[in-house]
């Protein structure tokens, strides 16, 4: 009765070094200029591999999502900021729920690409509440708003030019 409970899991080094690993991108977070559009980037090659549907898509988006919170709170613990920039497992979220649907090409990457970093740099409506948040679910929701309003964004652009 009355004994604390550790949680082994977190608090081994592995498991940490892992997690801030994958917040960063494997790397890509700690890009000395714009972190994020280099985090951006790694999402291409994912999306390529999965071709943007399937159930090899939405079980990389899946993989991703649940792994985002957890990596995202270790590095705002490690670094000891609200919303790092090193953290970039938000972007690749956001980036892969955005391509949901839609089929790798060069020019829908390109396109979607710059309407998602239009979208995550400027935060409109959803995005900009929840990045007023603190905390590791905003940090990745914000994120995740701004890949919903590039995926309506590339879709009306193709329904208007059809």
């Amino acid at each position: 009765m009355g004994a604390v409970q550790v949680n082994r899991f977190r608090e081994n080094r592995w498991v940490r070094g892992g997690l801030r690993a994958v917040a960063t991108g494997f790397g890509a977070g700690r890009f000395p200029v714009a972190p994020g559009t280099a985090g951006t980037l790694v999402a291409l090659p994912l999306w390529y591999w999965s071709d943007g549907w399937g159930v090899r898509h939405l079980l990389l988006l899946c993989a991703v999502l649940l792994v985002a919170v957890p990596a995202a709170r270790e590095e705002m613990a490690a670094t000891g900021s609200p919303d790092p920039g090193s953290v970039v497992i938000d972007e690749i979220a956001g980036m892969l729920l955005a391509a949901t649907g839609i089929p790798w090409g060069v020019r829908p990457a390109l396109l979607l690409f710059l309407l998602f970093r239009v979208f995550d740099v400027f935060k409109f409506g959803p995005a900009a509440w929840l990045d007023a948040r603190r905390g590791p679910v905003y940090v990745v929701a914000d994120d995740l708003a701004a890949g919903v309003c590039a995926g309506l964004a590339y879709r009306g652009i193709l329904w208007l030019t059809g």
